[in-house]
Protein backbone atom coordinates (compact mmCIF):
# COMPACT_ATOMS: atom_id res chain seq x y z
CA UNK A 1 0.00 0.00 0.00
CA UNK A 2 1.25 3.26 -1.03
CA UNK A 3 1.82 5.75 1.52
CA UNK A 4 -1.55 8.18 1.99
CA UNK A 5 -0.32 11.90 1.39
CA UNK A 6 -3.98 12.79 0.63
CA UNK A 7 -7.41 11.87 2.69
CA UNK A 8 -9.90 10.46 0.36
CA UNK A 9 -13.87 9.84 1.55
CA UNK A 10 -17.08 9.95 0.81
CA UNK A 11 -18.48 13.04 2.04
CA UNK A 12 -17.12 16.88 2.92
CA UNK A 13 -16.15 15.94 6.33
CA UNK A 14 -16.47 13.85 9.56
CA UNK A 15 -15.65 13.49 13.36
CA UNK A 16 -14.06 10.79 14.54
CA UNK A 17 -14.13 10.15 18.56
CA UNK A 18 -11.24 8.02 20.24
CA UNK A 19 -10.25 7.29 23.72
CA UNK A 20 -6.97 7.78 24.62
CA UNK A 21 -5.62 4.17 24.32
CA UNK A 22 -6.85 3.79 20.39
CA UNK A 23 -5.35 7.35 19.80
CA UNK A 24 -2.22 5.88 21.08
CA UNK A 25 -2.56 2.54 19.03
CA UNK A 26 -3.00 4.20 16.16
CA UNK A 27 0.56 5.89 16.69
CA UNK A 28 2.56 2.30 16.66
CA UNK A 29 3.09 0.22 13.71
CA UNK A 30 2.25 -2.69 12.03
CA UNK A 31 4.62 -4.60 9.69
CA UNK A 32 6.36 -1.72 9.53
CA UNK A 33 4.08 0.94 8.50
CA UNK A 34 1.85 3.32 10.73
CA UNK A 35 -1.31 2.08 12.32
CA UNK A 36 -3.33 5.65 11.41
CA UNK A 37 -2.46 5.29 7.77
CA UNK A 38 -4.40 1.84 8.11
CA UNK A 39 -7.18 3.55 9.62
CA UNK A 40 -7.42 6.16 7.06
CA UNK A 41 -7.36 3.66 4.42
CA UNK A 42 -10.58 2.36 5.92
CA UNK A 43 -12.50 5.84 6.41
CA UNK A 44 -12.07 6.24 2.40
CA UNK A 45 -14.05 3.58 1.90
CA UNK A 46 -16.98 3.73 4.50
CA UNK A 47 -20.39 4.45 3.04
CA UNK A 48 -22.49 7.13 3.92
CA UNK A 49 -25.77 6.00 2.21
CA UNK A 50 -27.58 2.56 2.54
CA UNK A 51 -26.01 0.88 -0.57
CA UNK A 52 -27.24 -2.62 -2.10
CA UNK A 53 -24.51 -4.55 -3.53
CA UNK A 54 -24.56 -7.67 -5.08
CA UNK A 55 -21.83 -10.93 -5.19
CA UNK A 56 -22.14 -14.71 -6.23
CA UNK A 57 -25.64 -13.80 -6.76
CA UNK A 58 -26.97 -12.77 -3.37
CA UNK A 59 -27.44 -9.52 -2.34
CA UNK A 60 -26.68 -7.57 0.82
CA UNK A 61 -27.05 -3.99 1.84
CA UNK A 62 -24.25 -1.91 3.18
CA UNK A 63 -25.46 0.71 5.23
CA UNK A 64 -24.30 4.00 6.08
CA UNK A 65 -21.17 4.23 8.37
CA UNK A 66 -19.79 0.61 7.35
CA UNK A 67 -17.25 -1.18 5.10
CA UNK A 68 -17.84 -4.17 2.98
CA UNK A 69 -14.34 -5.67 3.12
CA UNK A 70 -13.58 -9.12 2.89
CA UNK A 71 -9.96 -9.86 5.22
CA UNK A 72 -8.51 -10.65 2.07
CA UNK A 73 -9.29 -8.03 -0.21
CA UNK A 74 -7.61 -5.78 2.93
CA UNK A 75 -4.36 -8.13 3.06
CA UNK A 76 -3.96 -7.43 -1.05
CA UNK A 77 -4.69 -4.21 -0.58
CA UNK A 78 -2.06 -3.62 2.14
CA UNK A 79 -0.01 -5.44 1.31
CA UNK A 80 0.49 -7.71 4.98
CA UNK A 81 -0.30 -11.00 5.74
CA UNK A 82 -3.93 -12.44 6.28
CA UNK A 83 -2.89 -13.24 9.78
CA UNK A 84 -1.60 -9.54 10.61
CA UNK A 85 -4.60 -8.15 8.42
CA UNK A 86 -6.98 -10.06 10.75
CA UNK A 87 -4.95 -9.29 13.69
CA UNK A 88 -4.95 -5.57 13.18
CA UNK A 89 -8.68 -5.57 12.93
CA UNK A 90 -9.09 -7.54 15.88
CA UNK A 91 -6.84 -4.90 17.69
CA UNK A 92 -9.28 -2.26 16.16
CA UNK A 93 -11.94 -3.83 17.57
CA UNK A 94 -10.96 -4.39 20.93
CA UNK A 95 -10.00 -0.74 21.19
CA UNK A 96 -13.78 0.25 20.16
CA UNK A 97 -12.69 1.86 16.66
CA UNK A 98 -14.64 -0.91 14.68
CA UNK A 99 -16.94 -3.78 14.82
CA UNK A 100 -16.73 -6.66 12.51
CA UNK A 101 -19.29 -9.12 11.15
CA UNK A 102 -18.10 -11.75 8.77
CA UNK A 103 -20.10 -14.46 6.95
CA UNK A 104 -19.55 -16.36 3.84
CA UNK A 105 -19.63 -13.69 1.42
CA UNK A 106 -17.85 -10.58 2.90
CA UNK A 107 -16.84 -9.27 6.33
CA UNK A 108 -19.19 -6.02 7.49
CA UNK A 109 -16.86 -3.33 9.04
CA UNK A 110 -18.52 -1.04 11.32
CA UNK A 111 -16.75 1.92 12.22
CA UNK A 112 -18.19 2.36 15.86
CA UNK A 113 -15.96 5.85 16.49
CA UNK A 114 -16.99 7.95 13.39
CA UNK A 115 -19.94 10.75 14.84
CA UNK A 116 -21.42 11.98 12.06
CA UNK A 117 -20.03 13.65 8.48
CA UNK A 118 -21.35 16.32 6.26
CA UNK A 119 -22.87 16.03 3.02
CA UNK A 120 -24.66 19.12 1.17
CA UNK A 121 -23.68 21.45 4.12
CA UNK A 122 -25.62 19.20 6.31
CA UNK A 123 -24.57 17.13 9.36
CA UNK A 124 -26.12 13.51 9.12
CA UNK A 125 -25.12 11.60 12.73
CA UNK A 126 -24.03 8.11 12.09
CA UNK A 127 -26.37 5.49 13.48
CA UNK A 128 -23.92 3.08 14.44
CA UNK A 129 -21.47 5.44 16.45
CA UNK A 130 -21.14 3.97 19.68
CA UNK A 131 -18.63 5.22 22.29
CA UNK A 132 -17.79 5.02 25.88
CA UNK A 133 -15.98 8.13 25.66
CA UNK A 134 -17.13 10.99 27.83
CA UNK A 135 -18.05 14.67 26.66
CA UNK A 136 -14.90 16.01 28.06
CA UNK A 137 -12.93 13.19 27.74
CA UNK A 138 -10.84 10.86 24.70
CA UNK A 139 -9.89 12.55 21.82
CA UNK A 140 -12.05 14.23 18.93
CA UNK A 141 -10.60 14.97 15.22
CA UNK A 142 -12.31 16.51 12.26
CA UNK A 143 -11.22 15.17 8.88
CA UNK A 144 -11.85 16.28 5.72
CA UNK A 145 -12.23 15.18 2.23
CA UNK A 146 -8.67 16.18 0.08
CA UNK A 147 -7.58 17.06 3.42
CA UNK A 148 -3.06 16.92 2.89
CA UNK A 149 -1.37 14.43 5.59
CA UNK A 150 2.85 15.37 6.21
CA UNK A 151 5.39 12.50 5.67
CA UNK A 152 5.88 11.07 9.23
CA UNK A 153 9.59 10.97 9.67
CA UNK A 154 10.93 7.96 11.91
CA UNK A 155 13.40 9.27 14.28
CA UNK A 156 17.19 8.21 13.34
CA UNK A 157 19.05 6.33 15.84
CA UNK A 158 21.17 8.12 18.25
CA UNK A 159 25.34 7.71 18.28
CA UNK A 160 26.23 6.92 21.49
CA UNK A 161 29.12 7.60 20.48
CA UNK A 162 28.51 10.96 19.11
CA UNK A 163 26.53 12.12 22.08
CA UNK A 164 29.53 11.01 24.24
CA UNK A 165 31.53 13.07 22.73
CA UNK A 166 29.63 16.12 22.32
CA UNK A 167 28.79 15.74 26.42
CA UNK A 168 32.49 15.44 26.85
CA UNK A 169 33.26 18.01 24.78
CA UNK A 170 30.82 20.70 26.51
CA UNK A 171 32.01 19.45 30.18
CA UNK A 172 35.74 20.05 29.18
CA UNK A 173 35.99 23.03 31.03
CA UNK A 174 34.72 21.58 34.25
CA UNK A 175 35.90 18.09 34.47
CA UNK A 176 38.29 17.26 35.76
CA UNK A 177 38.93 13.86 35.19
CA UNK A 178 39.81 12.68 31.39
CA UNK A 179 36.72 11.59 29.14
CA UNK A 180 37.30 8.37 26.63
CA UNK A 181 34.81 8.40 23.60
CA UNK A 182 35.32 6.49 20.45
CA UNK A 183 35.05 7.86 17.05
CA UNK A 184 33.87 6.82 13.71
CA UNK A 185 37.24 5.05 13.00
CA UNK A 186 36.58 3.02 16.34
CA UNK A 187 39.62 5.20 17.88
CA UNK A 188 39.62 5.86 21.43
CA UNK A 189 40.43 9.30 22.16
CA UNK A 190 40.35 10.94 25.69
CA UNK A 191 39.40 14.15 25.96
CA UNK A 192 41.35 16.37 28.91
CA UNK A 193 40.21 19.78 30.38
CA UNK A 194 40.67 22.26 27.79
CA UNK A 195 43.29 23.89 30.38
CA UNK A 196 45.25 20.98 29.93
CA UNK A 197 45.49 21.02 26.52
CA UNK A 198 46.25 24.81 26.41
CA UNK A 199 49.33 24.27 28.54
CA UNK A 200 50.41 20.95 26.83
CA UNK A 201 50.10 22.95 23.11
CA UNK A 202 51.53 26.00 23.99
CA UNK A 203 55.00 26.78 22.99
CA UNK A 204 57.90 26.52 25.23
CA UNK A 205 59.37 29.66 26.27
CA UNK A 206 62.17 30.96 28.52
CA UNK A 207 60.91 31.87 32.33
CA UNK A 208 60.46 35.66 32.70
CA UNK A 209 63.02 37.10 34.07
CA UNK A 210 62.70 40.97 35.53
CA UNK A 211 65.57 43.42 34.56
CA UNK A 212 67.49 44.07 37.40
CA UNK A 213 67.76 48.08 38.23
CA UNK A 214 70.87 49.17 40.32
CA UNK A 215 69.72 52.61 40.58
CA UNK A 216 67.92 53.62 43.45
CA UNK A 217 65.23 55.48 43.65
CA UNK A 218 67.31 58.61 44.36
CA UNK A 219 69.52 58.64 41.51
CA UNK A 220 72.74 55.90 40.76
CA UNK A 221 74.18 54.53 43.71
CA UNK A 222 77.73 56.04 45.37
CA UNK A 223 80.71 54.51 44.54
CA UNK A 224 82.64 52.41 47.38
CA UNK A 225 85.68 53.40 47.88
Amino acid sequence: MKRITQLKLMCYKLEVVLNIDAWFFLHGTTEGRENIYYFLSLLSKMAITDTPVIKRGQEYVVKAGQIDGSILGLSKEWEIGRKATTRLLEDFSNLGIIKIESNPLTSIITMMCVKDWMVNKAMLPNHCFSTTVGKFEGVRIHLYNGQQFGMLRKSSPRRKATHKAERAQSQNGDSELPVENKDGTGLTQTAYPSSEIEVENMPRQLPFIPEINNESEYGAPEDKD
